[in-house]
């Protein structure tokens, strides 16, 4: 089995895509690449060899944001139980608002309606409109959408402070931590492709949603949509959370 994963930007510069080939006991990174274009993310998605593919971005919006929008865009309407202040079902989707319980993450994921994030995800939209058939939103299918900071703090690792340039020693250090036998050292080879990891942040979760694309594709290994949020996914997207002890058993037949 190979698992891919996706970290999208809007600008081909800061996406970076990374393969990992799934042998009992073991993996191993095939490839890990940045500048991708929209023609690599839908070779890859498309690529028979690939069983699923993470992809770090929201792959829908909030259903009340987006039929607000609509209206709005027909009539001039708005709905009028509207407070901006307070009605986060405009701002944040199923999803985000489940990862929010302080029994679930209590981590905060950006806002696809409000935040920069929206960017991306328009690009993710436009990417998966135009492969065959309708892609399923809610992980189903062969594409997931994935949280690499929640994974890696499901999977007991540090998940903040390890992004950009003035954050190089912390990502060495998550990195070393990350290939310690403890948790992925005994089964992941990274080979040539570590020192990416170490230099670049978005090379780094594309490793991270690959991962999180494997536990994705094995029973019992990412948290079960709630029975009382099924219904939003297949339209706003569901973030796959990894189970806490996923990690330990990625690699086992």
């Amino acid at each position: 089995m190979r698992t891919a994963g996706v970290d999208l930007a809007s600008q081909d510069e800061k996406t970076w895509t990374c393969c990992i080939e799934w042998i009992t006991g073991r993996a191993a990174v095939r490839s890990l690449e940045g500048n991708q274009s929209d023609g690599d993310l839908a070779a890859l998605i498309e690529d028979g060899r690939i069983a699923k593919v993470g992809i770090d971005v929201p792959l829908g919006w909030p259903v009340s944001f987006a039929a607000a929008v609509a209206s709005h865009s027909a009539t001039g309407t708005w709905p009028n139980e509207y407070e901006h202040k307070t009605d986060t079902q405009y701002r944040l989707r199923a999803t985000d608002r489940h990862v929010q319980r302080k029994d679930v993450l209590g981590m905060s994921p950006l806002s696809v309606s409000t935040d920069w994030i929206g960017v991306p995800a328009m690009r993710a939209a436009s990417l998966l409109a135009r492969l065959p058939g309708r892609v399923a939103l809610d992980g189903s299918g062969k594409v997931v959408e994935v949280y690499p900071a929640a994974a890696l703090r499901r999977w007991g690792l540090p998940f903040r402070l390890y992004k950009g340039k003035k954050n190089a020693l912390p990502r060495q250090a998550l990195v070393d931590e990350l290939m310690a036998p403890a948790f992925a050292g005994r089964w992941l080879v990274l080979g040539e492709f570590e020192d990416k990891c170490r230099a670049s942040d978005d090379a780094l979760d594309a490793v991270v949603a690959a991962l999180v694309a494997r536990a994705s594709a094995t029973d019992g290994l990412v948290d079960p949509i709630p029975d009382g949020q099924r219904g939003a996914e297949l339209r706003e997207g569901w973030i796959a959370l990894p189970a806490p002890d996923s990690l330990d058993v990625l690699a086992s037949p």
